[in-house]
C-alpha cells in the first residue's frame, strides 16, 4: 500500500510542479510594473517554496515506503530521525520565503473603509501585529530548535535571544490578549440573540461562526500566554541539559504553532464578523501554521523514534508530510489569490456579516457580494 502511495503521489507531484523559467529579480524589482513586482515580490517566492516542499515530500515518501514494511527497527529508526532532521532543514529555507511574500502582500494590507473608531480597524491593526509577531518569532524559534535537536550545544548567543524574546512576547502579546476579551464581551450579545432564535439565515449561521472565531482565538492566544508565561521559569537556567532545551524548543514551536493558527482563523473571522476579505492572510497563515506543525512532528520523532517508542514514530512521519503537503497546497493557491501589498484594490464586502463595520464618511461605495467558494 504504501509504495503505491509513494508511486501515485509522485506521479501527479511531477505534473504540477515542473520549475518554473529563472527570473531576473533584480529587473523585476526596479520595474514600475505592478505585475512584475508580484512576481518578484509575491508569487515566485510562495510557488518556490511550495515546489520545494513538494520534492522534498516525495523524497521522504520513498525513504518511508522502503523502510515502513521492513522489520528491521534499528534502520527505520535511524532512517525516521534523520528524516526529523531533513524537516528541519527545509523549513529553515521555505518559511523565510513564505513571509517574504506574504509581507510584501495584501495579508498585510489594512481595509480603510472602515472608520478609524470601528471594531474592524482594530481587529485588522491587531492581526497585522500577530503577523508581526510571527515573521519575528521564526527565525529565534528554528534556530534555537536545531541547535537543541541538531547540535551539540545551545550558544549563548540564541540563549539570550530566546529569554529577550519571551519577555518580548508577552509584553506584545497582552495588549492582544486585552482585545481579543473585549471583542468576545462585544460579541456577547450576538450569542445571546442566537440562543434566542432558532434560524437558519445566512445572517445567522454568520454570527455563529464569528462567535465561534473569537472563541477560538481567545482560547489560542490565552492558552499560549499562559505556557510562555510557565516556560521561564526552567528555560531560562543555566544548563547543559539537553532534554531541558528539547523541551524548551518544544514549547516554543507549540506556542507558535498556536499563533499562526489563531492568525488564520482570525483571517476568517473577519469575513464572517465585519464583512472583509483576508483571504491571503487565511490562504498564507494557514501554509505557515502547517509547517509548524509539521516542525512539532520533526520533534516529536527526534523524541520518540528509539526502541522503547517505536509504534509511535512511523505515524508521526505521516503527520509530518501531511502538514508538509497541505502547506504546499495553500502556498500555490495564494501564489494566485493573493495581490501585491498595496495593489490589491477593494474587495466585496459581505452582505451577512454578523457585525457589520461603521464606514468612513468618505469611504468609497462597496459592492456587496455573495461569500467567495471556501478556501481549500
Amino acid at each position: 500500500l504504501y509504495p503505491l502511495l509513494f508511486v501515485t503521489v509522485s506521479a501527479v507531484t511531477q505534473e504540477l510542479d515542473q520549475a518554473p523559467p529563472p527570473l531576473n529579480l533584480k529587473n523585476l524589482l526596479k520595474s514600475n510594473d505592478p505585475e512584475a513586482k508580484f512576481e518578484a515580490l509575491v508569487s515566485r517566492p510562495l510557488t518556490e517554496a511550495s515546489n520545494m516542499v513538494n520534492e522534498e515530500v516525495d523524497v521522504l515518501l520513498q525513504r518511508v515506503a522502503d523502510v515502513v514494511e521492513k522489520h528491521d527497527n534499528r534502520n527505520t529508526i535511524e532512517t525516521l530521525q534523520d528524516m526529523g532532521r531533513r524537516i528541519r532543514s527545509l523549513l529553515a529555507k521555505v518559511v523565510p520565503k513564505m513571509l517574504h511574500a506574504r509581507d510584501n502582500s495584501s495579508a498585510m494590507e489594512i481595509d480603510t473603509r472602515p472608520s478609524k473608531r470601528s471594531q474592524a480597524t482594530y481587529a485588522q491593526q491587531v492581526l497585522l501585529k500577530l503577523q508581526t509577531f510571527s515573521a519575528w518569532a521564526w527565525p529565534v524559534i528554528i534556530e534555537y530548535t536545531r541547535d537543541a535537536y541538531d547540535d551539540e550545544q545551545i550558544t549563548p548567543q540564541i540563549q539570550a535571544r530566546m529569554e529577550q524574546g519571551t519577555d518580548g512576547s508577552l509584553g506584545y502579546l497582552s495588549s492582544v490578549l486585552v482585545y481579543a476579551w473585549e471583542a468576545a464581551e462585544y460579541q456577547f450579545p450576538v450569542v445571546e440573540g442566537l440562543m434566542q432564535r432558532n434560524e437558519t439565515s445566512g445572517e445567522t449561521l454568520m454570527k455563529a461562526g464569528c462567535a465561534a472565531s473569537y472563541a477560538q482565538l481567545l482560547g489560542d492566544i490565552t492558552e499560549m500566554y499562559g505556557e510562555l508565561s510557565g516556560s521561564k521559569m526552567m528555560c531560562f537556567m543555566n544548563t547543559t541539559n539537553k532534554t531541558v532545551w528539547k523541551s524548551c524548543a518544544s514549547d516554543a514551536s507549540q506556542s507558535l504553532y498556536k499563533v499562526t493558527s489563531a492568525i488564520a482563523q482570525a483571517s476568517n473571522a473577519m469575513w464572517q464578523c465585519f464583512g472583509l476579505f483576508w483571504g491571503c492572510a487565511q490562504l498564507t497563515n494557514t501554509a505557515y501554521s502547517q509547517m509548524v506543525k509539521a516542525l512539532i512532528a520533526s520533534e516529536e520523532m527526534s523524541n520518540d523514534c528509539n526502541e522503547e517508542k517505536f509504534p509511535i514514530c512511523k505515524p508521526l512521519a505521516f503527520k509530518a508530510m501531511g502538514a508538509l503537503s497541505q502547506a504546499a497546497g495553500q502556498m500555490a493557491t495564494a501564489s494566485d489569490e493573493c495581490a501585491l501589498k498595496g495593489d490589491g484594490g477593494e474587495s466585496p464586502l459581505n452582505p451577512y456579516a454578523a457585525t457589520p463595520f461603521e464606514k468612513r464618511e468618505d469611504a468609497p461605495n462597496a459592492t456587496a457580494a455573495p461569500a467567495p467558494p471556501p478556501l481549500p
